[in-house]
């Protein structure tokens, strides 16, 4: 996979999946990510819908760092990147409910019943 560029994405043709999903595409063997540590990464966020790109760390040039496991993101981001290791790049599933609620987020278009899909690289955590 070439560094700084973000993975294509296709949505299977069908109905998301209500629980959140992670499935880990590749698997580093850096440490494992733990609650309340700064995690670096890059991600490209996706409608299900559609399979149109919301949000991106690759478009926007650099990685993004978070407080992980400590509610400054998304529960889909706090439960699903908690125990991986970094090097990895993981693929979430993530249900309204542990994403952005019944009021979505309409500065990236996301409304309050989108299922939104991400691919995260976990880059490093301190």
């Amino acid at each position: 996979r070439a560094a700084g560029r973000a993975p294509s994405v296709t949505m299977p043709r069908a109905a998301p999946p209500k629980a959140l999903q992670v499935r880990t595409l590749v698997r580093g063997d850096g440490p494992a990510v733990r609650e309340g540590r700064l995690l670096a990464l890059q991600y490209g966020g996706y409608f299900w819908r559609d399979g149109k790109e919301f949000n991106s760390s690759w478009s926007a040039g650099h990685p993004y760092g978070l407080m992980i496991g400590t509610g400054q993101v998304i529960k889909g981001w706090d439960q699903g990147l908690v125990g991986q290791r970094v090097g990895s790049r993981v693929l979430l599933v993530v249900p309204p409910s542990l994403g952005y609620g019944p009021k979505g987020l309409a500065q990236f278009g996301i409304r309050g019943n989108d299922t939104l899909v991400f691919v995260v690289d976990l880059l490093g955590v301190h």
